[in-house]
């Protein structure tokens, strides 16, 4: 009787194991999921952050250019 014990449990283990494998890979694409969501999020903060820094930078050049033009007109 212990042998077939023995060999039930040995038979067992493999399924056992690949259940567990099985659910540490959902668990983890799981995280990775949720992950690449906050990877998005921060990247599109970022890329307004970058769209309303280029803006502020061409008004800048545009003033610079103005202010440039009524300096060589005073001069005149």
């Amino acid at each position: 009787m212990e042998v077939d014990i023995t060999t039930l449990i040995s038979l067992l283990a493999a399924p056992l194991a690949a259940g567990a494998a099985y659910g540490g890979v959902k668990v983890g694409m799981n995280g990775m999921g949720r992950s690449i969501t906050q990877i998005e999020k921060i990247v599109n903060r970022l890329d307004h952050k970058v769209d309303l820094h280029g803006e502020r930078l061409a008004s800048v050049e545009t003033e610079t250019e103005n202010l440039k033009e009524r300096v060589a007109n005073v001069g005149k």
